[in-house]
């Protein structure tokens, strides 16, 4: 397959997760009752996209050149963790951005398990970050009180 093609859907599957990622932390800042402060539709398109491309551009070199480097993807993950911060700079504390990475992930991982038939690993993964968002919703009202 052609890079340009492999590059072009890496970032339509990391748009997408990250799009995802921020509706599902809007809806659950929603939940527990502390509202995500979000720019207009289409900044957030914007700082999405070029997030997205980050993310697609370095997924593609570590597939491509070398797949023994997973743990390299660490470095777009903290370029995309600081354009969030830098976007929402007054907005977000870095809990926001944190709980960002972690449902994009999540994201990720559900919709892999899924795509691969893995429908064990995808109720795993699912109930598993539900406990994790139970326990994360109880601190936070606890504090919050």
């Amino acid at each position: 397959m052609h890079a340009a093609i492999q590059v072009s859907a890496y970032w339509a599957l990391a748009f997408v997760s990250l799009c995802l990622a921020v509706v599902l932390l809007s809806v659950f800042y929603d939940l527990i009752g502390d509202g995500l402060e979000l720019l207009s539709l289409g900044k957030e398109l914007v700082l999405a996209g070029a997030a997205s491309l980050i993310e697609a551009a370095s997924v593609w070199l570590v597939v491509t050149y070398v797949p023994a480097a997973v743990r390299a993807l660490f470095v777009p993950a903290l370029i995309v963790a600081l354009l969030y911060k830098m976007a929402h700079l007054e907005d977000w504390s870095r809990y926001e951005i944190f709980l960002l990475l972690i449902f994009q992930t999540f994201v990720v991982c559900l919709g892999t398990s899924l795509l691969f038939g893995r429908f064990q690993t995808a109720i795993i993964i699912l109930a598993g970050f539900a406990v994790i968002l139970f326990i994360i919703a109880a601190v936070a009202r606890s504090l919050g009180d």
